[in-house]
């Protein structure tokens, strides 16, 4: 249909417009005349209501569709693109939503520091999923009631301290027995580490890992990983509202797929909640579900209508796992990769490890501190490949100004956080993986940029940051020190990706080759 309309509206020369016009009959001449009428109608009213409003300036668009046909899988790239035109706060239309993007660091911070950019939009398509969702849903009401005690209770279980740091390193020395027994061939370390990232968070969760081939969790992980992969492309109903009166327009917008996998996970949670029901112990609390459920009682006793229930235990622990195993598993991957890509600066990171762990004891999150150059390394990739270059939909929940231009009300607000980590205003050769740039000059000590922002800024900074960092220090000191990364012998670094939930890398294989 697109194809179409854009040979009526610029054919490729005089015959062919010629030769268009002798084929068509009156009729469809007639309906030729009312299509351009509308386009013309259309972009001069947008001219005439862009004149008058002080809305953020952009691109027109097309009617019904707006900017989307001229975006394309690498929307955060697309974006910058217009940004050199329109500046560091523009809009695109995408079908009925008008979004206003934000570019330029300064412009962010400033922007989601902002109370009335904490909304979430009331028809977010993943409302379909997991409808009780504080984190991506419900109002900010419940948001901030819910994060506060998900945070609490996180520093209740021990992170930062010992309880959880012990389990997550028990169950990377289960991933590289896994490395081991390959005995240096080629492997998708994706396969072991989705198991192993998400046995992280059983352990905060249920207070317990599961193998690598028990067939529930291994359930658990297939569909963890076609909710992530599938539920963005959902978007559609949110820009087109209409899609959803279209027969089957739930199966090629993956509503369907996407639905049946959240559906797929609830089942795998309720049996354990349920166990953890029978077995609580308000004096020994084990895990996540634990506290919640002591919170839950406490809160119905102070409250008839507290919005801790049990939708909402179950919708804390699907945010939890979607979000904590999708990041971190990404950004590890984007480790190794870099590390296979980058020798020198892995020769680099395996002598700070030698010189302060050594070959034998287990790292140590404390370590990091000791440990400037693999720290800087670890920054340097988590703003070279952004993993979440746009930042989740914010909803403008009153009227705000921002830099001289009115966002009204409804408004959809996203933060580009690639563009803010590639800003050659505020980074050198930003294009360029340079853990250096995290240093000072010298290099005994980590040099952060107010300008660095992969978990996002303001209130809505992701909860589970700690804990990423966490994970992504003890795998990544983990593998170097006991392992070289190399890739296979031919392959060259590609660094090819997508952009999903998640800017994933395309499937790779590297070699693990033992050190010892």
């Amino acid at each position: 249909m697109m194809e179409y309309l854009s040979r009526l509206i610029i054919p490729s020369s005089k015959s062919g417009i010629q030769k268009l016009i002798l084929e068509i009959s009156p009729f469809q001449y007639q309906i030729l005349i009312g299509i351009s009428a509308f386009f013309v109608a259309y972009l001069i009213g947008n001219i005439i209501k862009r004149l008058r409003s002080n809305f953020p300036p952009g691109p027109i668009g097309l009617p019904i569709f707006g900017y989307l046909p001229f975006l394309s899988e690498n929307t955060h790239l697309d974006l910058i693109e217009l940004g050199k035109k329109y500046g560091d706060i523009f809009s695109v239309r995408l079908g009925s939503q008008n979004i206003v993007i934000l570019h330029g660091a300064e412009v962010i911070r400033e922007a989601l520091a902002k109370p009335e950019l904490l909304g979430r939009h009331p028809e977010n398509p993943l409302k379909y999923f997991n409808p009780s969702s504080a984190f991506f849903v419900r109002d900010v009401n419940v948001w901030k009631e819910q994060r506060r005690f998900v945070v609490q209770s996180m520093k209740d279980l021990g992170l930062g301290r010992t309880k959880i740091e012990d389990e997550v390193l028990d169950e990377i020395n289960h991933f590289l027995d896994v490395l081991k027994n390959q005995n240096g061939q080629p492997i998708d370390v994706k396969e072991p580490l989705s198991p192993s990232m998400s046995n992280n968070i059983c352990a905060l969760v249920f207070g317990k890992r599961y193998e690598y081939t028990n067939p529930d969790r291994q359930l658990l992980d297939k569909n963890l990983d076609v909710a992530n992969e599938f539920a963005s492309q959902t978007s559609g109903t949110l820009f087109f509202p209409w899609l959803r009166f279209i027969p089957f327009s739930s199966k090629f917008l993956q509503i369907e797929k996407t639905t049946a996998a959240y559906n797929k996970i609830r089942k795998f949670f309720v049996p354990e909640i349920q166990k953890h029901v029978k077995s609580l112990d308000p004096r020994n609390i084990r895990d996540f579900i634990d506290s919640y459920l002591v919170e839950m009682k406490s809160q119905a006793e102070k409250n008839p209508n507290t919005t801790f229930n049990d939708e909402m235990l179950i919708s804390n622990v699907l945010d939890i796992f979607g979000a904590g195993s999708e990041t971190v598993r990404t950004s590890i991957l984007w480790f190794v990769y870099s590390m296979a890509a980058f020798p020198d600066v892995q020769k680099k990171v395996q002598q700070e490890i030698s010189e302060i762990i050594g070959t034998e004891r287990n790292p140590e999150f404390l370590d990091l501190k000791s440990m400037p150059y693999t720290h800087a390394v670890l920054l340097e990739q988590m703003r070279w490949k952004t993993i979440v270059p746009l930042n989740l939909m914010h909803y403008a929940l009153a009227d705000i100004k921002l830099r001289g231009y009115d966002i009204p009300k409804g408004t959809i607000v996203i933060a580009n956080f690639w563009q803010a980590h590639n800003d050659p205003r505020y980074w050198d050769e930003p294009e360029k993986f340079k853990p250096e740039r995290f240093l000072s000059k010298d290099g005994k000590s980590v040099v952060k940029s107010k300008y660095y922002m992969p978990f996002s800024l303001g209130k809505r900074v992701c909860p589970g940051e700690s804990m990423a960092y966490l994970e992504m220090f003890l795998y990544f000191t983990s593998m170097l020190q006991k392992f070289d990364i190399v890739l296979p012998p031919g392959a060259k670094p590609t660094f090819d990706a997508k952009l999903t939930v998640t800017y994933r890398l395309e499937p790779f294989k590297v070699q693990f080759i033992p050190k010892h």
